[in-house]
């Protein structure tokens, strides 16, 4: 359920703007998890920052240690805020998850870095990848998954997988989306077809009231399908993730990756990076679709930010904070409802009658999508009801809107 609102990318334009005179980023740490200094490989446990947030007093990852997640309940991006500097000599590592190979009898989706989303399960009944960029179950070969860039055909550096999942996102990388999941292959045929999807690239943003010095790596790559590797056959590939820095300073010769993951068809699209620095010196590689400016709005203030959420389905409300998985449905539609079924979508700070677009993925088959408009409420809070045949059997429902500028 994600939106992406033009006013509001040009309305942060204008603030930073104003804001570059200062020439300074305000990090906004309270200190309050320390100096993070890992000496040896580290998996950073989420569970106890349920919004995903640290508030580091400096940052210090030397060469050859690797910093990993656990996502959280929540499945938030990772957030550093850091008041002091931040050096990365070693890795911070998001990535998303590679889904097994198919022959060791496991057909479970990757699952996806911290804010990203999961692959679609194979086997006999698979289904596609989570996320508005999840590639589709397909027989045989799940469809990898799109991000910043749809997929990319194997053996052709120009050929677009035009049934992968789609772009979605902006350059401001504003919400912190991650990657999104591969579609798992829906046969299996002894160790030839099932695989799963590979898990979506996380979203890392890391924020530095100082200088951030770079010289190793910060990565959020998708997971690679679970295929037999012989003859190409199995699940898609994970896009990558999304990685937004923000400092007075950056420099560094390493490297940015949210790399798509390795699929049955090709490989997943490639995430999104984002500079929001002042004093850019950094002399590394950048692996995605970045863009770079001086935009220091760090977190959007709650509720101020354009929001959609789906409240009801054929009459049955969804839960506030809806987990998005197929094994444990938001919402059930009885048997007997007959299409089209209605779909209320809720929204904030969204103009009066803007279209609004509710779009499902089913488990098996293409995506289908319908148009209503929020000509209930007001500006602040507002509601809109699009009527949509729904097809059966699970699937993911999300909603998206556009505003003119």
């Amino acid at each position: 359920m994600k939106t992406h609102s033009k006013k509001l990318a040009l309305a942060l334009l204008a603030l930073a703007l104003a804001a570059s005179a200062r020439a300074q980023v305000n990090s906004g740490s309270t200190g309050a998890d320390g100096a993070f200094n890992p000496t040896t490989n580290t998996v950073i446990n989420m569970a106890d920052h349920p919004d995903g947030i640290y508030h580091f007093t400096s940052v210090n990852i030397p060469s050859g240690v690797a910093v990993t997640f656990i996502p959280n309940a929540n499945n938030t991006p990772v957030v550093w805020l850091v008041q002091g500097n931040c050096t990365i000599d070693g890795t911070v590592d998001a990535s998303g998850e590679s889904a097994a190979d198919p022959s060791t009898g496991k057909f479970t989706g990757g699952r996806g870095g911290p804010g990203g989303f999961r692959g679609g399960n194979g086997g006999v009944a698979g289904n596609g990848g989570q996320g508005p960029g999840g590639g589709l179950a397909q027989d045989y070969r799940g469809r990898d998954a799109g991000y910043g860039a749809r997929p990319i055909v194997r053996n052709s550096s120009s050929e677009i997988e035009t049934d992968g999942g789609p772009i979605y996102g902006n350059q401001y990388v504003l919400p912190l989306n991650g990657g999104s999941g591969g579609g798992g292959s829906t046969n299996i045929n002894n160790t030839n077809g099932g695989g799963a999807g590979g898990g979506g690239g996380g979203a890392i943003l890391i924020a530095v009231t100082q200088t951030l010095d770079l010289k190793g790596s910060i990565v959020s790559n998708g997971g690679a399908g679970g295929l037999n590797y012989v003859i190409f056959i199995g699940g898609g590939g994970g896009s990558g993730g999304a990685i937004r820095l923000i400092s007075s300073k950056l420099t560094g010769t390493g490297s940015v990756q949210t790399l798509g993951g390795s699929g049955a068809s090709g490989t997943g699209g490639v995430g999104r990076v984002r500079f929001d620095v002042w004093d850019n010196n950094f002399g590394g590689s950048i692996y995605g679709v970045s863009s770079q400016g001086f935009q220091p709005v760090i977190i959007p203030t709650a509720g101020q930010g354009t929001q959609l959420a789906i409240a009801s389905v054929a009459g049955a409300p969804v839960a506030a904070s809806p987990n998005g998985q197929l094994a444990t449905p938001d919402s059930m539609i009885a048997a007997q409802a007959s299409n089209p079924v209605a779909i209320v979508v809720r929204c904030t700070n969204l103009p009066l009658n803007t279209p609004v677009t509710v779009t499902v993925k089913p488990a098996n088959g293409a995506a289908i999508s319908a148009v209503g408009y929020n000509n209930t409420g007001t500006l602040a809070s507002s509601t809109a009801t699009v009527s949509l045949n729904m097809p059966r059997g699970g699937g993911l429902i999300y909603a998206t809107a556009a505003t003119a500028p």
